[in-house]
Order: structure tokens, then C-alpha cells, then sequence
């Protein structure tokens, strides 16, 4: 296919037979990332209308999007592929070592993947994010497939990681797209998640509406991991995929932000009301299933990754300038708004997890060491009646307590170490996720902090 779409006058009745080719490769064979470049590449050079030129293109897109809505079953291999390809061509990354036939630098063309994607299938990519089935799903077919050591990913991926990396790189891409979509007045995040702009009401909150603030929380969490991992990972290229000519031409005409924004920081206050939502009911819809029971671990996930999230948006500007002042004032205001919540929460008469608050709460302070945050010595003197509730710390949790409070961070260590730092966090957090939402789906008794 690839030598005859260098024929010269080439007829466009081939793209139709070819499509069938294209769609049976992907279903049924291993591909390479040449092979799938080289066919967008030399079919858009062989045609001169759009119809013609972007064929192949909309068939890749086409079956990435039935595996996506699990309608086809296609080699794990081809599926981390397609959307490696579709997330470098949006100006993204995979983390290094997930796919080995996946190249670090982008082709110095656009494959257009990613343009075929944003018209027509937004909206599927939001849903597979969404659903918290996807990643048993996932496992489902991986372990009825039983194919993985062929392909070309790497033996460090597992039935349990898998979904994981993918709903990542998902995550990732939907960023990027949010944040070219939504310039001046937001429009990405009115149209995709118009549920954030109205605020929860913890009056009369019954299952469902708990059940609906846990579901937007998690699909928050997922965005914000996706936006965080391409800062991380831009970070440590020095805010380029690579280093070679043809890539450094490529982000001239496609420039990389080394902060996406799915999320704009004035959404701060709605993302507060959600968690508020959480922690008010928690106490009494926490037994109602094994979801609920996991909404006190997205509630504090989503509070790490929005902390990191709007620290990161600060260090994007000058340390002194006004955007960053202004940054910095959302994410304290959001503190003092949720934190009064948990303090209540904690000091609930017939309250029985205030040690599972504790850990959680220890857990926060923790991932805002590791990943060298600034925020925690100026957050630790709001957070004390939190540390010092009802319930008393263990010896290891007092160390641990201690040694987040130890811990001075370098205001100008914010380079190559900070983003391999957050990267390894992120990656970790991925995983957790990935778990909660699998166990959540298969209604196991299984809770980690």
C-alpha cells in the first residue's frame, strides 16, 4: 500500500480497498508506527482533495474509536499505538518506555489524526473517560486475549496496568484538545462538562446525586492527571519532544505548552462545592455501595491533583508577577473553603473513619512533598486542627507527619528534577486510580490509601 500511494495520478478507487486493508491490519495484525505514519503521510500526499487526502487518516480514527467503545477487539499493541500516534500528533508524549516501537520525536508533518478526531469524536473519547467500567473492561479483554507479549509494548505492562496507561493517555489527549478549545470564554469546558459551572446542593442529596458528584470527580481527576503528565513530561524535554531538526520544525508549526488547561483555575470555587458535596455526605452514603465507599479516596485525589494543578499554572509565571499572585490566592481560597469541611467530617459524633481521614490527609501532605511543592510549609499551619482531630496519631504517622513538615523545597530546584519527580508521582497515583475504579466496578470490598 505504502509503494503504490507513491505512484504518480494515482486514481482515488483505491482508498476504498485500501480502508478494508487498513481496517483488517488493525483488527487483526501487528503494525509498526512507520507503516501507519508513512499511509497518512503518502495518502495525503497523493490526492489533492480533502475528502481523498485524509481517508486512511478517518479509518485509523474510526477503528481507534470502536476499540475505544469496546464494538472491536484489536491487538492491545495496534490500541496503545493509534493512540500514541494520535497524542503526539495533538503535540503530547507517552511516558517513556510503554511502547518500543513508538519513537520519542514526532514526524515532521502532521499525521492529521488528531484533526480527524477533534471533528467528529470528541465526545466518544469524553465518554470513555467517564465510565468507571472501562478499565474492568479493559482487564476483560486483555486476559480473554492472553497476546500481550507480542507487539511490541513492553513486558512492564500487566493485566492491571494496561487500562491505566491507556485511560492516561486518553486523559492526556482530552487536555490538550480542552485547552486549544477553550481560549477566551471556555467554551471546551461549557460544552463538555457543563456540570461544573452549576454548583452541587448538599440539600437533599440523596444516592444518586452522590453517586453523579463522584462520577464528575473522578473524570475531573482524569483530566488533571493528563494535563499534569504533559507538563511532566514536557518539563523534562525541556518543553520539546525532541531534539532533532524535523521535530523542532514540527513544534514551530504546532507549538507545545509545557501547562495544558483542560480546567481554567476560575472553575476553583465549583471544584470546592463538589468535594464539599463528598465530605458532607460521606458519613451517611459511604455505606451504601463500594462506590460510594471510594468517594472519600477520589474526593482527596482530586484535592492533591488540583493543588499540584493550580501550583503548576503559578510556576508557569514569574514568582512575583500578578498572574502568579493570582494563582495563588485560588488555591488558598480553595483550602480554606474545604478545609472546614473535612474538620467537620473528622469530628462527626457518629463518624468512624476519622483515622481514614488522617491517612488520606497524611497522603496528600506526602504527594505535595514528594513532587517539591512550595505550597506545603504555607498550607501546614491551616491544616493543623485537621492533624490533631479526635482520633490521635500513630507513632509512624507522627514520623510521617514530621517529615513532610521537615521538608524545605528548593523555590528554584523547578526544572529537570521537579518534573522527573511529578512524573514518578503521577505514574503512581495512575495506578492507584486505575484500581480504585476496578475494584469499584467489580463491587470487591477493596479500599487503599
Amino acid at each position: 500500500m505504502t509503494s503504490i500511494l507513491k505512484v504518480p495520478q494515482l486514481s482515488k478507487n483505491v482508498l476504498e480497498p485500501f480502508s478494508k486493508i487498513l481496517s483488517y491490519g488493525i483488527q487483526n495484525l501487528t503494525l509498526s508506527h512507520k507503516v501507519l505514519v508513512d499511509l497518512c503521510y503518502l495518502n495525503n500526499r497523493a490526492f489533492s482533495k480533502e475528502r481523498d487526502k485524509l481517508q486512511l487518516c478517518r479509518q485509523m480514527v474510526f477503528e481507534l474509536v470502536q476499540a475505544l467503545k469496546f464494538k472491536t477487539n484489536i491487538p492491545d499493541s495496534n490500541l496503545l499505538l493509534l493512540v500514541g500516534i494520535l497524542l503526539q500528533d495533538a503535540g503530547g508524549a507517552m511516558p517513556p518506555g510503554v511502547i518500543e516501537d513508538l519513537p520519542e520525536t514526532s514526524p515532521h508533518f502532521s499525521c492529521n489524526i488528531a484533526e480527524c478526531m477533534r471533528q467528529t469524536y470528541l465526545n466518544d473519547v469524553m465518554e470513555f473517560l467517564a465510565d468507571f467500567h472501562t478499565l474492568s473492561k479493559i482487564k476483560f479483554l486483555f486476559t480473554s486475549r492472553q497476546n500481550f507479549k507480542n507487539g511490541g509494548i513492553t513486558s512492564g505492562l500487566s493485566e492491571d496496568t494496561l487500562g491505566g496507561v491507556l485511560k492516561g493517555a486518553v486523559a492526556q489527549y482530552l487536555a490538550l484538545e480542552m485547552s486549544r478549545g477553550n481560549s477566551r470564554d471556555n467554551r471546551a469546558v461549557s460544552r463538555y462538562l457543563p456540570w461544573l459551572n452549576n454548583a452541587p446542593s448538599s440539600l437533599q442529596q440523596g444516592p444518586k446525586e452522590f453517586t453523579d458528584c463522584v462520577g464528575h470527580m473522578r473524570l475531573l481527576s482524569w483530566l488533571l492527571m493528563g494535563s499534569l503528565t504533559h507538563t511532566a513530561l514536557m518539563g523534562k524535554r525541556g518543553g520539546h519532544i525532541g531534539q532533532h531538526g524535523a521535530a523542532v520544525h514540527y513544534h514551530l508549526q504546532h507549538p507545545v505548552n509545557t501547562v495544558a488547561q483542560p480546567v481554567p483555575q476560575e472553575s476553583s470555587c465549583h471544584i470546592a462545592d463538589h468535594i464539599q458535596v463528598i465530605f458532607a455526605g460521606f458519613a451517611e452514603q459511604s455505606k451504601t455501595s463500594v462506590l460510594h465507599m471510594s468517594s472519600l479516596f477520589h474526593a482527596f485525589t482530586l484535592c492533591q491533583l488540583w493543588t499540584v494543578y493550580l501550583e503548576q499554572i503559578a510556576c508557569a509565571a514569574a514568582p512575583s508577577s500578578e498572574s502568579h499572585n493570582i494563582t495563588m490566592g485560588i488555591l488558598f481560597e480553595f483550602w480554606a473553603k474545604v478545609t472546614p469541611c473535612i474538620l467537620q467530617l473528622v469530628s462527626h459524633s457518629k463518624f468512624q473513619f476519622s483515622e481514614s481521614v488522617s491517612l488520606h490527609f497524611l497522603s496528600l501532605l506526602e504527594a505535595l512533598k514528594e513532587t517539591r511543592s512550595t505550597v506545603l510549609a504555607k498550607l501546614l499551619p491551616l491544616w493543623t486542627p485537621v492533624l490533631s482531630s479526635n482520633t490521635p496519631l500513630s507513632g509512624t504517622q507522627h514520623v510521617r507527619l514530621q517529615n513532610c513538615r521537615d521538608a524545605v523545597p528548593n523555590a528554584t530546584d523547578q526544572d529537570l528534577h521537579t518534573s522527573e519527580a511529578l512524573l514518578k508521582w503521577l505514574q503512581r497515583l495512575q495506578f492507584k486510580m486505575g484500581q480504585i475504579e476496578l475494584q469499584s466496578s467489580t463491587a470487591t470490598q477493596f479500599y487503599s490509601i
